[in-house]
């Protein structure tokens, strides 16, 4: 989940800004009960119904058996679908019980190597999954917009990583209704009854859709099957937002190596239906709210954010929480930003923020949030406002919002220095292999500082233990002289730190007549000297002139 907001009015920030756009949770690695089964290929029919709200699926399973425990089969399937029929890929009836959203299907004790792998559950319903904290509905069958997240179990799927398949999707809508889904389209017939899309799903994921009379534009990007499906707007619309979203993957593609999925999708939802999330990211889609998505102004960083999910959020997940997941996805948007805008900006961002581009979070946001009276959970407001801070690589069931909230200002932050630490092509060959090692896993950040040693060549614990293990920030306070030596100059300084020591290596730059000259100073202890020789006497001397360190200063306290 994440979050941008716009400061100039709380209803506006109401409307549009509380991006807590949603990923798959998850909890860390725990121990679960080998799977007796594994989801080979995923056959669906989908009829969507909108006048009577209804969904009818007809779902073929062909299951691999992995032994142990395999005369049943367990399934999961959204509590309101009615499950009409239950048999194998002979048609016969096969036992099955029924206990809320879980459906467990007896097998029997033999079956033969071909027909009897497939198990064959014919079902239909009007439901809805809403998620009460945000308002927000995670699937909606209705007379004008039909859609379903995989968390609302919208079709018969396992538990765990388990649920992700290959396989092919058959939508059949009304004539004028238009279908988005994970997968590549392979086919678009006109029936008398309506219309039928049809999508192959060639790299296994959990399946999403939406269907509605969008206006929508398809086009191939780089391979990649792409496309842009507005609630409103007219053709140029659509081709902007292909145009810009299609900008933001292939940075991405070339940043990490590869796309993880078989397609992309940028979809519109009604804001009605997403309540307090104004957009999301699944395994090759994402979705805004209608006010994210005005006809010629591109909120760069809401789209950045939420895209760079496809990779940290779903293709890779984090065990300790929102640190991985967000801090990374923002990281992301960020490194976009820096490659669009230019460094000088990219830096003032990641200090200020861009509220006029709906991106809030910065280190601004971060020390003023501390120095903020909690507001209540129940508010919107509450999940900007928590005043207080946490360690983000601590997990937490009980503080999710403000672990989401710190990785995405403080994380990102810390990424960005740990990037300035490294260098940028060990940050990245870091962030490739640890994409490349826990794909489709779960990874944890002793993992992922794993792969930044492994291609920085040194020891990095203590980055990780100062900056993810503790809360707070530093602060740092300079004090110079400087003497006359002949034709030179020595200029002698102080760094002394007023709270918890933290180890850095910070710029002292030195002024004069507007010409500058940098000098890095590593500074491990609470108090640090350094002396160096000029040949000017400085006006001014000026430390982390650029805001590279995460610290407290005098512009951040209330």
């Amino acid at each position: 989940m994440r979050l941008a907001w716009s400061i100039s009015s709380f209803g506006f920030v109401r409307s549009l800004v509380i991006l807590l756009s949603l990923v798959p949770a998850a909890a860390g690695p725990v121990q679960e009960r080998p799977a007796a089964w594994r989801m080979e290929f995923t056959d669906l029919k989908i009829e969507i119904d909108p006048g009577h709200g209804q969904l009818r699926g007809d779902a073929r399973l062909r299951l691999a058996s992995l032994g142990s425990g395999a005369e049943e089969v367990s399934l999961e399937l959204n509590h309101e679908l009615v499950v009409l029929t239950v048999t194998d890929g002979t048609g016969r009836p096969l036992d099955y019980d029924r206990n809320g959203g879980n459906l467990t299907v007896r097998r029997g004790k033999r079956f033969s190597e071909t027909e009897n792998d497939i198990v064959r559950i014919r079902y239909q319903g009007s439901f809805s999954e809403r998620v009460p904290e945000l308002n927000f509905f995670n699937a909606w069958i209705g007379p004008d917009i039909s859609y379903a997240l995989y968390p609302g179990r919208w079709y018969p799927e396992m538990s765990g990583p388990a649920r992700r398949s290959k396989g092919k999707i058959s939508y059949f809508v009304p004539e004028n209704w238009t279908v988005a889904s994970v997968g590549k389209l392979t086919a678009e017939k006109i029936l008398p009854s309506g219309k039928q899309y049809d999508f192959d799903i060639a790299s296994p994921v959990e399946y999403c859709f939406a269907a509605a009379p969008f206006r929508s534009l398809r086009r191939n990007i780089e391979g990649l099957d792409v496309g842009v499906f507005l609630l409103g707007g007219g053709p140029e619309k659509a081709e902007y937002y292909l145009e810009n979203c299609g900008k933001i993957v292939r940075f991405f593609k070339d940043l990490y190596g590869f796309f993880p999925y078989d397609g992309y999708s940028v979809i519109e939802l009604p804001q009605e239906l997403l309540g307090n999330a104004g957009g999301g990211s699944y395994e090759g889609i994402t979705f805004y709210i209608p006010g994210a998505m005005p006809d010629r102004f591109f909120y760069l960083p809401v789209f950045g954010h939420e895209i760079g999910h496809l990779w940290w959020g779903n293709f890779v997940h984090g065990a300790e929480g929102p640190v991985i997941d967000e801090g990374l996805a923002q990281l992301s948007m960020a490194l976009y930003l820096e490659q669009a805008l230019g460094e000088t900006t990219f830096r003032t961002i990641l200090k200020n923020g861009a509220p006029e581009l709906l991106l809030i979070h910065s280190a601004r946001s971060y020390f003023h949030a501390l120095q903020s009276p909690a507001a209540s959970d129940r508010t919107l407001l509450g999940l900007l406002l928590r005043g207080e801070d946490l360690e983000l690589g601590i997990p937490s069931k009980t503080k999710t919002n403000t672990l989401h909230m710190l990785a995405n200002s403080k994380g990102c932050f810390v990424f960005v220095m740990l990037r300035d630490l490294i260098g940028g092509e060990a940050f990245r060959a870091g962030l490739r292999g640890d994409l490349a090692r826990f794909a489709w896993k779960t990874m944890t950040l002793a993992d992922l500082r794993g792969e930044f040693e492994k291609a920085a060549g040194r020891d990095l614990e203590w980055f990780f233990d100062q900056w993810f293990f503790r809360k707070g920030a530093p602060e740092f306070v300079l004090s110079t002289t400087a003497e006359a030596q002949g034709a030179n100059w020595v200029v002698k300084g102080r760094i002394r730190q007023v709270r918890d020591v933290y180890r850095a290596a910070a710029e002292i730059v030195f002024v004069k007549d507007g010409a500058r000259e940098t000098k890095v100073v590593e500074i491990r202890a609470e108090e640090t000297g350094f002396s160096f020789v000029l040949p000017f006497k400085p006006d001014a001397v000026l430390f982390d002139p650029d805001y590279k360190i995460l610290r407290w200063t005098d512009e951040f306290k209330i």
